[in-house]
């Protein structure tokens, strides 16, 4: 089987996890009290709450994918929903459920999608706090890629750390996680992406190659 490369802040048994990305987490003032419920789109965010306050747990939260709903869990948070892993579908739930809720959107310093902006032009009312910070990891440059291998990529900002290290052969298989990491490859790269947007769906598509 060819070899198999994760590049993912988490890592799957099944695979070669590189962990590309370093997180810093940050600590914002946030007052809780304020919010109806809080939107999750990654599960560094529910991470970044716990190291800020316990606060967050009291407030119900609505978030992206599966995954992140079982850190919400295992945190002893509140569960308000879920989406489909593509921030369009926390918009739908957000305006059509839940207008009238002032929302709190926890965030790393860059984002990959306007969000925000889009909820709140359907008029939500919804602030946006910067809670961790995502950087290239210097120590995983030197990895020995091997030819025809599979490379996974979780996020578009793997893909950036990426090319700051590496460069793509036309031997490597690329599996994207989604619509908006896989907008950010090269137009050359040819790509597959899973139908669910998870890493373990990531995993079984690239075995599969």
């Amino acid at each position: 089987m060819k070899q198999i490369y994760l590049f993912s802040k988490t890592s799957h048994p099944d695979v070669i996890h590189i962990p590309i990305l370093n997180t810093t987490f940050l600590q914002p003032d946030i007052n809780f009290s304020d919010y109806d419920a809080i939107v999750l789109t990654s599960k560094q965010a529910v991470t970044a709450l716990d190291k800020i306050s316990s606060e967050w747990k009291s407030v119900p939260a609505l978030s992206i994918a599966s995954k992140t709903e079982e850190i919400v869990r295992k945190a002893g948070g509140v569960l308000l929903g879920r989406g489909d892993g593509y921030g369009d579908s926390l918009d739908d739930i957000i305006v059509k459920k839940y207008a009238e809720f002032r929302w709190l959107y926890p965030r790393p310093l860059v984002v990959a999608s306007n969000f925000k902006e889009r909820v709140k032009a359907r008029g939500v009312d919804i602030d946006d706090v910067v809670v961790y910070e995502t950087s290239c990891n210097a120590s995983c440059s030197d990895h020995d890629l091997k030819d025809e291998a599979v490379l996974i990529f979780t996020s578009p900002f793997t893909i950036e750390c990426f090319l700051e290290f590496y460069t793509f052969k036309k031997s490597y298989k690329i599996v994207a996680i989604g619509k908006t990491t896989a907008k950010a490859l090269p137009k050359e790269v040819t790509y597959l992406m899973p139908d669910t947007p998870n890493v373990d769906a990531c995993v079984t598509l690239a075995k599969r190659l």
